[in-house]
């Protein structure tokens, strides 16, 4: 699985212990299992984590998201097509991919909320990292 960290928003290094944590993470551009498939851009914008998946050719029925503590699923299982199979037909040029993913990637933040919806032949996925709210408490002396 990838590992993805998440500091505070308001943490000074943030940008910077993100942006190194992410291309060492992600520099082979590689999820689980070694593949580039389905082509994925991560990226932080205003301390939400997003996913951005070229999934042309899935229906949202066919695309499985899964959340927990510690990791992000995607799963996209979609029926052969008949063209797929047919002896008939004599592919010139075929680019369009037809398999399904698995894909996982590690989490180092809990999960406070989360979205997707596909846009234009791209799911996006959006993870509010959970902040931990502390209230100063005083102490009185007896």
């Amino acid at each position: 699985r990838q590992q993805l960290l998440f500091l505070h928003p308001h943490h000074p290094i943030m940008d910077e212990m993100i942006q190194e944590f992410l291309t060492s993470a992600f520099k082979n551009g590689k999820a689980t299992g070694g593949s580039k498939f389905p082509l994925t851009d991560v990226y932080v914008k205003n301390g939400i984590v997003h996913f951005d998946i070229a999934v042309a050719g899935f229906s949202k029925d066919q695309i499985t998201i899964e959340v927990n503590d510690d990791s992000l699923r995607i799963i996209g299982d979609k029926p052969k097509t008949a063209d797929a199979v047919d002896p008939n037909i004599q592919y010139y040029k075929k680019d369009i991919s037809e398999r399904n993913f698995d894909v996982s990637y590690e989490l180092r933040f809990r999960v406070a909320d989360s979205s997707a919806e596909i846009v234009d032949g791209i799911l996006k996925i959006t993870l509010t990292p959970a902040t931990v709210e502390k209230d100063t408490k005083r102490i009185e002396i007896k």
